[in-house]
């Protein structure tokens, strides 16, 4: 007589051999890992119609003579490198039998594949690459109030914070391992909350609503101990996620179901905070170098002031309305840049010595009435 322990097995076994995705994988090995391709067709056909339509883009500019940065285009492609193997590849084999193979997966696609994604910049080589309708669609799109919710760095944060609590904290993830289209469901959002994470923070493409460096540190350096308190939980937890699923696959080789838990876990927490140091870094080089560009745009601004300066000393005082409207147009575009409090300051102590170089060129007798608007003063007054 057959026991009800061994009818659940059997039945558990009929659901796992029925979504396709309860056969158990052979022992894993280092080759397997590495050179394993699953026939899936699906996710091969996505990341091959991302890399052709961001190289098409790539040659449009080449074509009419612009250029395009080549890291760019290599971080991107190294992106779908990354999401590929995550989805096909050797790792792909394991993760419905393995949950540390799940948890590499998990990492490689909501952590690692989205920055080389974001610093791929292909939002920015659309604009550029686009015609002119399409262009202004799609900047339509980016100003919208849902691309500025979504784009919004604390969102990407909640609902990246919120993903990694509530997946294995509930019965979502044993679901979806039952469900195949759950499962594929999973995948997309890991990736797609990775890069609503990452491309506020490290992205070079324009995004409204940017925090400003020191903020997307802050933001960072705050998601190191939330994200370390998570791996810890899983990892201390005598609690097997979806201990039905894995017990019905029957699997003999590799440690114990808890064991392997508690590797992807560790493995979870070692990656993550790796990375997360790494984007650190990252976010400092960008800092100092936005800082840089910044400087250089003031001291062309500051050696036009002082060129236009030289001109007029030269040339001798201009008109006075040709002086306000030059006055307007350089006041104007540098409301446009926005300098920061020192620029500004500076900017307006060179001008201020300009000015005290004019009058002393005209030998002004006074600085606060040039020569003009005073022998005009003086001819009113014979006048009279």
């Amino acid at each position: 007589m057959t026991s009800p322990g061994a009818l659940a097995a059997q039945s558990a076994g009929s659901v796992l051999a029925s979504s396709g995705q309860g056969q158990l994988p052979p022992p894993p090995t280092v080759g397997r890992m590495l050179l394993h391709v699953s026939p899936e067709p699906g996710p091969l056909l996505l990341v091959a119609l991302m890399a052709g339509l961001y190289l098409f883009g790539v040659s449009r500019l080449t074509d009419r003579g612009d250029a395009w940065n080549r890291w760019r285009t290599a971080s991107w492609l190294a992106g779908l490198l990354v999401v590929a193997y995550a989805l096909v590849g050797g790792i792909a084999a394991y993760d419905t039998a393995l949950f540390s193979a799940h948890a590499v997966q998990h990492m490689l696609l909501g952590t690692v594949a989205p920055i080389p994604l974001a610093l791929g910049a292909p939002v920015t080589l659309a604009l550029r690459a686009l015609p002119l309708r399409s262009r202004r669609l799609l900047v339509k799109v980016l100003h919208s109030r849902v691309a500025r919710v979504l784009t919004f760095p604390l969102v990407g944060f909640a609902v990246f914070i919120v993903s990694l609590y509530g997946l294995y904290f509930t019965g979502l993830y044993e679901a979806s391992m039952r469900h195949a289209a759950l499962h594929m469901f999973l995948h997309v959002h890991f990736l797609a909350v990775g890069c609503l994470f990452y491309w506020p923070i490290i992205g070079l493409d324009p995004v409204p609503g940017r925090l400003p460096y020191w903020g997307r540190l802050i933001l960072l350096f705050v998601t190191f101990p939330l994200h370390a308190l998570w791996a810890l939980a899983m990892f201390t937890t005598n609690k097997v996620f979806a201990a039905d699923w894995y017990s019905a696959l029957g699997r003999t080789w590799g440690s114990s179901l808890l064991g392997d838990q508690q590797t992807g876990a560790g493995l979870m927490w070692a990656a993550g905070e790796l990375v997360g140091a790494m984007v650190f870094v990252a976010l400092f080089v960008q800092w100092s170098r936005a800082d840089g560009r910044e400087a250089a745009r003031e001291d062309r601004r500051l050696d036009r002031l002082l060129g236009s300066a030289t001109d007029q000393v030269r040339g001798g005082v201009p008109d006075a309305t040709g002086t306000k409207q030059e006055a307007d147009r350089e006041t104007e575009q540098e409301r446009q840049r926005q300098p920061g409090p020192e620029a500004e300051l500076v900017a307006r102590e060179a001008a201020y010595n300009a000015w005290l170089a004019r009058l002393a060129a005209n030998d002004a007798p006074s600085p606060q009435q040039p020569a003009t608007v005073r022998n005009r003063a003086r001819g009113a007054g014979q006048d009279r």
